[in-house]
């Protein structure tokens, strides 16, 4: 066994059990329970870890439910109503892998069509995607993505995604009385109104994601077995801890709240996006690439383990699922796996490492 890693277990107070199972010494909170959070209906509510303050009413809007997912507050929603148009409007609030608006607002162009599909319609022409400046921020870094519905209850549907550190805003609005460019202005004016916390330095104008100039395409990857893969799994659960650790200090300082995310890399879009989900990656790169699953923050990633990164060729790739509050780590491979096996593993094999804080590492070997 690697003693460089049972060295940095031992300093961080993780405890082994049997040999094949080591957790944090401190006892993990309950899961927190999905539900409506009480707030009162007249007044503002402020979002504990990120400081982002949800009015009772935005222009014709007005608030009618705040809840949080099993997630507890690493992913909260907030429903609006205007019954004089009909219009709905709802706001996301989650702690996201990759925080960056235009991976994300792809991703809400790529599933708007399920809402204008459930109210009997189907999308018309193609997205209209809009970088703009966020109220008092320095850079456009948000975006905007409207397009028209037809043959059913919508005229239009339409998504903002603001950056904020760690976190993602995002807002999702339909309408049956607003065409695209209409619900467009809604959706400008609802994002102005919003003061998500200015970065503490510039994040990259937005641009949208483009299509990868051609397919990724390798051979399946062999796994790594033994002492190597164990020590792959610890060291990357314990990175994943102290990233974790690090990014839940950030949310708690009133200093540094919005620490920003090392995201800057232009991302292009593999073929073959789905509802479901969508490969990401930097144009010509075959070393790594980004899953993202749904449209709301989770992704699974596959890359070089970070020592092995600094080899002139990689033997070691990890892969991991990143949700709101917590990483999970599966088995190494020795090269970077297919998306098709990157999948599989998530279908069919349990993570063998879980961080969530440096006082929540759990392996399992």
């Amino acid at each position: 066994m690697n003693k460089v890693v049972w060295a940095m277990l031992a300093a961080m107070g993780v405890a082994t059990a049997g040999g094949s199972a080591f957790a944090g010494a401190a006892e993990p909170p309950p899961p927190p329970k999905a539900g409506p959070i009480v707030v009162d209906t007249a007044a503002a509510w402020t979002h504990p870890p990120t400081g982002i303050v949800i009015p009772p009413a935005i222009g014709a809007f007005t608030r009618t439910s705040v809840s949080q997912s099993d997630h507890g507050l690493a992913d909260v929603s907030i429903g609006y109503d205007d019954n004089t148009t009909r219009t709905t409007l709802t706001i996301y609030i989650f702690r996201a892998g990759w925080p960056q608006a235009p991976l994300w607002a792809d991703r809400l162009s790529q599933v708007m069509g399920m809402t204008v599909q459930r109210m009997g319609g189907t999308l018309a022409g193609t997205p209209v995607f809009t970088p703009f400046t966020p109220t008092g921020h320095a850079s456009a870094s948000g975006m905007r993505v409207v397009q028209s519905a037809q043959g059913g209850a919508l005229q239009a549907t339409g998504a903002v995604v603001i950056p904020a550190g760690n976190w993602l805003v995002t807002m999702r609005m339909s309408s049956p009385k607003f065409d695209a460019a209409a619900l467009d202005a809604q959706l400008a004016a609802t994002a102005a109104a919003l003061h998500v916390p200015v970065p503490a330095q510039p994040l990259p104008a937005a641009q949208p994601i483009a299509p990868c100039a051609d397919a990724l395409s390798i051979k399946p990857a062999k796994r790594l077995n033994g002492d190597d893969s164990r020590a792959s799994v610890m060291m990357n659960a314990l990175l994943g801890a102290a990233l974790s650790n690090a990014v839940a200090n950030a949310d708690k300082d009133d200093g540094e709240k919005d620490a920003s995310p090392d995201y800057a890399d232009t991302l292009c879009r593999d073929p073959g996006a789905t509802p479901d989900r969508a490969l990401y990656r930097r144009p010509g790169d075959t070393q790594h690439y980004i899953i993202a699953l749904g449209d709301a923050g989770v992704t699974l990633e596959a890359g070089p383990n970070v020592l092995a990164a600094l080899k002139k060729k990689p033997d070691n790739f990890d892969l991991h699922l990143i949700l709101f509050d917590k990483i999970l780590f599966y088995q190494p491979f020795k090269s970077l796996p297919t998306p098709e096996q990157a999948m599989d593993t998530l279908n069919h094999e349990q993570p063998q490492g879980t961080s969530s804080g440096t006082d929540n590492v759990t392996i399992s070997l």
